[in-house]
């Protein structure tokens, strides 16, 4: 399996992950936050590129994803939130491309990667990949390359992590996954000689309060502003015990 899709492959990547950063048996239970779907919170955060010839992965890591597997890996709230504050300043994205082969993918060069990707926030606002990060985010880096390199094969070998801003000049933040708003990515000419954008729409679901149709009372995703099925309008995200 030269490009691994399975969803599971990739969360026990990060269980490993926070386990080796917190010098903790990765089996451990966690203390707090067990019922969280972690599974589903990576279909969220990742997308596929689809071009004939080509397989990819774009997977857009906001700092709570750290800091839930971190939890489901034995560490506690607080001392996930502390661990990974560094990264907070970034907008973080791991990139990988590769060409399909006779029994094999020739990924991107992660040089290739770096120079062809790019963000763009709500705006309309361009921007390239951080050149230099923080010491601390640094350490952190090192130690998920690693990771990722021992647990998902040549995927995670050739999986490039790319840090963008965190807010724009205003501030603001430009993926926020608990707000509504959108941004999107851009692989530009590595993927069959065109650009591949993919865009996040928020606010996530896993991270927000459960939403439902007020007419058929279906649950739908955070994002959503009409009902798909009966066309009204969404309001605030409502509890299952205020909405049913």
């Amino acid at each position: 399996m030269p490009f691994p899709r399975r969803l599971t492959i990739y969360l026990l990547a990060f269980c490993a992950l926070c386990a080796a950063l917190f010098g903790q048996e990765a089996s451990k239970p966690a203390t707090s936050g067990a019922d969280f779907d972690m599974s589903a919170f990576t279909k969220e955060t990742q997308q596929m590129v689809n071009h004939p010839g080509y397989v990819g992965l774009v997977w857009w890591i906001p700092t709570q994803y750290w800091e839930r597997a971190s939890v489901l890996a034995g560490g506690s709230e607080e001392k996930a939130k502390e661990q990974y504050a560094p990264l907070r300043r970034y907008t973080v994205v791991a990139v990988a491309v590769g060409k399909l082969g006779i029994g094999n993918v020739n990924y991107v060069s992660g040089p290739e990667v770096r120079d062809a990707t790019t963000l763009q926030d709500s705006d309309g606002t361009v921007y390239q990949p951080v050149q230099k990060l923080s010491g601390d985010a640094e350490g952190l880096v090192a130690v998920m390359k690693a990771v990722f390199g021992n647990t998902m094969g040549p995927l995670g070998q050739n999986l490039q992590m790319l840090f963008f801003p965190a807010t724009n000049k205003m501030a603001k933040p430009i993926a926020d996954p608990l707000s509504p708003g959108s941004f999107s990515v851009t692989l530009s000419k590595i993927v069959g000689g065109r650009d591949e954008v993919i865009e996040w729409r928020l606010p996530l679901t896993t991270l927000s309060p459960p939403k439902f149709c007020p007419v058929g009372k279906e649950r739908v995703q955070a994002n959503w502003k009409y009902c798909p099925w009966h066309g009204v309008k969404l309001d605030a995200a409502a509890s299952d015990s205020t909405s049913r």
